[in-house]
């Protein structure tokens, strides 16, 4: 047994005179963050010590800190007999009986756990787009413009938004840049270069996008420019893009959970995707039962020098499968294999069948 501690640290859970029971004032020390294991014969207190003290004391702190209307729903719990206990987290047990229900069953369904971090892992979950490996993240105008001063200071740029031009042969340049006169707008990116909307077109056909300019702004003025960025999102569905009037350099923006350089989308994260009951989240394999069903050959044939006649395949010699072999021998004849040739003495053919 330790000597008897001074004062907890936050790394030590420090219990002083246990008395729960069959327990005569023990005194210890254990450090957080490990895995202790309480050992001795029966009767020695080792429930005593850690269900009915330890356990019960982080458990009834961790119920003080409800409401009184809250604490109304719980049993009440009584203070262990133990002069103190320091550095206790809130407890949860598992207790000596099976509570396993299903295959599914693991601690974390027991505890409920899982509920908890299936909510909150969707909220950590970093993703990245699985043909360029950039990280996505769902931007926000405050964050596209924090990103554009930061990369871009002092510079000008284009705010500009996509629209799609539909099908080229039955919408002409002139067609679709009068449209864009009518909505107020009256510069595009077209081929690495601005072009006038309300001047003659001086290609022959759209792509199927084109960038409208929204506004040219200043990095320097994050009012205008949070004001452009905030109205190309609303007009872009959430996608925008930066082009440095000087260099013609390009930087894509997105809020939702899409990949801007690659124009790809991605699943965004739910908590059915931290779920192995959940269709989402669950193995394609196993479907979250854990195991597969399949066959396992050395088990099917273990001696590959009896024939078919001696009872190469091993399930049908007992039981009702024996109606399974004769089917075997019949078929096989039938098809003119030698059921009196050892199995790894047959053509390849034979073999598979």
């Amino acid at each position: 047994m330790p000597s008897r501690p001074n004062s907890a640290t936050p790394a030590m859970l420090v219990v002083r005179g246990a008395r729960q029971h069959n327990l005569k004032g023990i005194d210890l020390a254990l450090p957080r963050g490990l895995l202790h294991v309480i050992t001795g014969p029966s009767g020695s207190g080792k429930s005593s010590l850690a269900f009915d003290t330890i356990y019960a004391e982080g458990q009834r702190r961790y119920i003080e800190t409800f409401s009184p209307y809250t604490r109304q729903f719980f049993d009440r719990m009584d203070k262990p007999r133990v002069d103190s206990i320091e550095g206790i987290p809130p407890a949860i047990a598992i207790e000596q009986s099976n509570h396993v229900k299903t295959s599914r069953s693991t601690v974390g369904t027991i505890t409920e756990i899982n509920d908890y971090l299936k909510l909150l892992l969707p909220h950590l979950a970093a993703a990245s787009c699985p043909a360029c490996q950039r990280p996505i993240r769902p931007e926000t105008a405050r964050s596209i413009v924090q990103e554009a001063i930061t990369r871009y200071p002092g510079r000008t740029l284009l705010v500009t938004f996509p629209v799609g031009t539909g099908d080229g042969e039955k919408r002409t340049p002139a067609q679709f840049f009068e449209f864009l006169q009518q909505q107020g707008y009256l510069r595009v990116w077209l081929d690495g270069k601005i072009e006038r909307a309300d001047a003659p077109p001086a290609v022959e056909q759209l792509p199927p996008t084109i960038q409208v300019v929204q506004d040219r702004v200043g990095t320097d003025d994050q009012t205008r420019l949070t004001e452009a960025v905030e109205t190309a999102l609303r007009l872009g569905r959430g996608r925008i893009l930066f082009i440095d009037a000087d260099s013609g350099e390009t930087h894509p923006f997105s809020s939702g959970w899409h990949c801007a350089w690659c124009d790809q989308d991605i699943r965004p994260p739910t908590p059915g995707l931290f779920s192995f009951n959940h269709p989402l989240g669950a193995c394609p394999e196993c479907r979250g039962f854990g195991r597969v069903i399949g066959l396992d050959w050395q088990r099917i044939l273990p001696d590959h020098s009896r024939t078919l006649a001696e009872g190469v395949v091993r399930p049908f010699q007992s039981g009702m499968a024996q109606e399974c072999q004769a089917d075997l021998v019949r078929h096989a004849r039938r098809r003119q294999i030698d059921v009196h040739c050892p199995f790894d003495q047959l053509p390849e053919a034979d073999r598979h069948w």
